[in-house]
């Protein structure tokens, strides 16, 4: 089970700090790679921002979610983010 988690977490980071990804297929391996040079600055701000505020300020998963939700919204409407 522990598996499946980290299998999601990370695909759901690499989707949501990179724009672009490249499929890899080779034979006992199958996954998608960031293009490195399509990273998502402002995207992988605010994950580290809720990493911290998180495990260093101790601030609970749902006021966290709460305030990334909100700034995600504003950075979204002002046209940072697509």
């Amino acid at each position: 089970m522990v598996g499946v988690v980290l299998n999601l977490a990370i695909w759901f980071t690499i989707h949501s700090a990179f724009r672009e990804t490249v499929p890899v297929r080779a034979f006992p391996l199958s996954f998608d790679a960031p293009r490195l040079a399509s990273v998502d600055w402002l995207a992988l701000a605010l994950s580290i921002a809720a990493a911290v505020a998180i495990f260093r300020f101790k601030i609970g998963m749902f006021p966290t979610l709460a305030a990334c939700c909100g700034a995600g919204i504003v950075l979204f409407l002002f046209g940072a983010l697509a």
